[in-house]
């Protein structure tokens, strides 16, 4: 009897995902910690940046995004791969935070969600770092469902480019 509660408790957690935001260990491979999912087609997730130039220190404002999609969990940061096989350290902070919907994870380098209700769009503030990086890119994990899992990975942005 124990061991069958133990399977259903586990069950259970797996199935509840993380309502309250990513944990940092996803910060690195940015792969939610839930049962897997079958996705296919293009990655419906896009953002809306107010710059595609960065200067050390200087912030740009961005929105996640899907026409006619919703979603419930997000992680995003902020690095130099545009390929979801690789694994970094984000760079830069987020800040201004709408506390209502987001909050920090990964020290201030990344945000994710506070509560899995359903989103249509998240937006953030992202201050670069005191040197520049090289080229960089917006990037998220984006959960629509929790059981069965659905999510997507590698939603990025256009590069962000060191301005002069």
């Amino acid at each position: 009897m124990f061991l069958f509660s133990v399977v259903v408790a586990s069950f259970l957690s797996l199935g509840a995902g993380f309502p309250h935001g990513a944990p940092s260990i996803a910060c690195k491979g940015m792969v939610p910690g839930h049962l897997p999912t079958v996705t296919s087609g293009e990655n419906p997730f896009r953002f809306n940046l107010s710059s595609k130039a960065y200067k050390p220190e200087g912030t740009i404002q961005g929105t996640l995004y899907a026409p006619g999609q919703m979603f419930k969990g997000f992680l995003i940061e902020v690095g130099a791969q545009n390929d979801v096989s690789s694994e970094e350290t984000a760079v830069g902070e987020f800040i201004n935070l709408d506390s209502s919907i987001e909050k920090h994870v990964c020290g201030t380098a990344a945000v994710t969600h506070v509560k899995n209700n359903e989103k249509s769009s998240v937006s953030f503030t992202w201050k670069a770092p005191a040197d520049a990086k090289g080229t960089l890119y917006v990037r998220a994990t984006v959960v629509q469902q929790f059981f069965p899992s659905r999510y997507w990975l590698g939603a990025f942005s256009v590069p962000l480019n060191p301005s002069k």
